[in-house]
């Protein structure tokens, strides 16, 4: 049976942190493949600042050098919200163990998260946790029973999307904060208020 990562996110954009998290997930998972599944309507975030399209192709240009990497259009092509559930039907088969790849934040709301109940039917849950900030799963495994979550302690990174926006407004460099394929997109389409190096 297939172990296969399903790591979602807005995306807005796609940065180096994401990227090491999928690698460190692929590696202590052993995961056969991943798939990076932009949201197009998250229920618990504002809406994105690039649309569906760049947000796709963004990920598209960070994932290329990854052969095991594929990028889903599942959430994009749905109307409405973006549930989780509705992703890992989408995704489950009888040869797939899905593994949902999540921030400590992410899965401390997996009790409040659409349909939550059934969430242990589809897939486990790896939770990425900070080293010295051990995430604490009773409250969750408590109110989900069947859900069941394996944590992978990781060193983190001091990068977000939100910052990396604030950067391309103010005419920062962020070379060093996603891919090189997404830094000159973000350029080219003159996204988040970048101008060209």
């Amino acid at each position: 049976m297939k172990r296969i990562g399903i790591l979602g996110g807005t995306f807005d954009p796609i940065h180096v942190g994401h990227i090491a998290l999928a690698k460190i997930a692929m590696a202590t998972l052993s995961l056969d493949q991943l798939y990076v599944v932009p949201n197009r309507t998250p229920p618990h975030k504002p809406a994105t600042i690039a649309n569906d399209a760049q947000r796709m192709e963004m990920v598209q240009l960070a994932c290329a050098p990854y052969p095991h990497w594929h990028v889903s259009d599942s959430e994009i092509r749905r109307s409405g919200p973006s549930y989780t559930i509705d992703t890992l039907k989408e995704f489950a088969t009888t040869e797939r163990k899905l593994v949902l790849i999540l921030g400590a934040d992410a899965a401390a709301l997996l009790p409040l998260w659409y349909d939550a109940k059934h969430l242990g039917d589809y897939c486990m849950v790896a939770v990425i946790e900070r080293i010295g900030s051990p995430f604490d799963d009773r409250q969750v495994c408590q109110e989900l029973p069947n859900l069941a979550i394996t944590q992978i302690s990781w060193s983190g990174m001091d990068v977000s999307s939100s910052a990396i926006r604030q950067c391309c407004a103010h005419g920062k460099s962020i070379a060093d904060l996603v891919p090189p394929g997404v830094a000159d997109y973000i350029h080219r389409n003159h996204l988040y208020g970048a101008t060209r190096d």
